[in-house]
């Protein structure tokens, strides 16, 4: 099972880094994670520079292995790129 993050309320707190809930269930299971854009109408895209500037916030708390997992190794994995 994989879990796409792209649309998650109370997945950051007001620091926008992860709550510790969420931090914890990265952190235990940091294989089935991955960042999304969720973009799928084009008013989205407006928003899309300033989303993944939070993504950044978020995974530079994370330690470097896990954060690069959850940014780009799980969802090539999934979809078999390289």
């Amino acid at each position: 099972m994989h879990g796409e993050l792209s649309y998650r309320p109370n997945l950051t707190g007001n620091d926008g880094k992860l709550t510790p809930e969420w931090r914890a269930l990265i952190m235990e299971f940091p294989n089935h994670f991955m960042i999304g854009s969720d973009t799928w109408v084009n008013q989205r895209w407006q928003y899309y520079e300033e989303l993944m500037k939070g993504y950044r916030v978020w995974l530079g708390d994370l330690p470097p292995d896990t954060a690069r997992k959850v940014a780009w190794e799980n969802g090539s994995a999934l979809f078999g790129l390289k």
